[in-house]
């Protein structure tokens, strides 16, 4: 996660920072493109050439639901997790740009959006953010949950060939508003 200050966050409107951080998407699949983007800003991290933003979590249970609330600043940079389940989440608050296979969509709080299992997003936060992730589930142990939850990166193309995912060719598109 890349975190500047306030005033250096993009506007909704200009791509142009996810196209740069997307790079060369002609011939490639949405699962390359993604681990590309991730390779980078870690290697971006680790050698000091970009900061590592905060995003704090905080853990909400109730009978047989696991919420995960993610605070991000505007600014921040977020590669997801990609996730076993069919969940829901819920923008609680801010702006951001995600980018999936269906292309740049630009979502505004308050919503509620479902993901299906295999999904796995570029997030770019415009404002001050507060997403909520939604669990279904009856543990509440947080390491036995994303054990039950997330896909482990090395396990990643076993987990899409079980669910019957076809690898489709990036295409470019801006969706949302």
């Amino acid at each position: 996660m890349k975190q500047p200050v306030d005033d250096e966050a993009i506007q909704p409107d200009n791509t142009l920072l996810l196209m740069q951080i997307m790079g060369d998407i002609q011939n490639r699949t949405y699962v390359e493109l993604v681990r590309d983007v991730q390779s980078r800003v870690q290697n971006g991290i680790d050698n000091n050439e970009i900061p590592e933003g905060e995003a704090p979590v905080t853990h909400h249970f109730a009978p047989n639901v696991y919420m995960r609330q993610m605070d991000a600043k505007a600014g921040t940079l977020v590669v997801s997790k990609m996730h076993r389940t069919e969940h829901l989440n819920i923008l609680l608050k801010g702006g951001v740009t995600v980018v999936t296979e269906k292309g740049i969509e630009y979502l505004k709080a308050p919503m509620i959006l479902k993901s299906m299992p295999g999904t796995k997003r570029i997030g770019y936060f415009h404002e001050d953010s507060s997403w909520v992730t939604v669990h279904p589930t009856e543990q509440t142990n947080v390491d036995e949950i994303e054990k039950e939850v997330i896909v482990p990166e090395d396990e990643v193309d076993l987990f899409l060939k079980s669910i019957g995912y076809e690898s489709k060719e990036f295409k470019l598109c801006h969706g949302g508003q």
